[in-house]
């Protein structure tokens, strides 16, 4: 039997939080919460601006006796030109109601992923492969890092109802 497992969103805590399920949606912004609506500004020149981290995991809400490897990400559709996504597997928990925790913005690219990040695509791709035992409740894995980049050639307006591709998590189990 399969563990039942969701995506969880973790911050908005100086420590780990419990994770809250993120499968409805996360809006990218400048605040550490999974709904806020503090807007990631369009640069004025050539450039990319980007959001705080977003840290989703996997949740185990059902145990099994099973193990889950090979934690993928990508997006659903492409986003339109100038808006884009970026992602990093990490271990630890990044505490963000201190200082900021967006990535530092990139004062001359468009469209460029942050320093230390890879640009999400289409196609899976892994921010963790190794394999945890699903036996208990909880986190199960690394974060997965997730960022939203505004370039100076986005066309649309501002606002925080700007659109962005699903996101979308894999893994195996066995």
């Amino acid at each position: 039997m399969a563990a039942t497992v969701r995506l969880d969103y973790y911050g908005g805590n100086a420590s780990e939080p419990a994770g809250v399920t993120a499968e409805a949606g996360a809006k990218f912004n400048r605040a550490d919460s999974l709904a806020g609506t503090t807007p990631v500004p369009r640069p004025t020149a050539a450039g990319t601006a980007y959001s705080y981290v977003k840290q989703l995991a996997l949740n185990v809400t059902g145990s099994a006796a099973t193990a889950i490897s090979n934690r993928t990400v990508k997006m659903g559709s492409s986003p339109a030109t100038g808006l884009t996504l970026a992602f990093l597997g990490s271990a630890t928990y990044l505490d963000q109601t201190g200082a900021s925790g967006a990535p530092a913005d990139n004062g001359t690219t468009n469209d460029a992923a942050p320093s230390g990040y890879t640009a999400m695509t289409t196609s899976a791709q892994s921010y963790h492969a190794a394999s945890v035992s699903a036996g208990s409740t909880g986190r199960n894995g690394n974060f997965c890092r997730a960022v939203a980049g505004v370039a100076n050639n986005y066309a649309g307006g501002a606002g925080s109802g700007i659109a962005l591709p699903d996101i979308v998590a894999g893994y195996d189990e066995a």
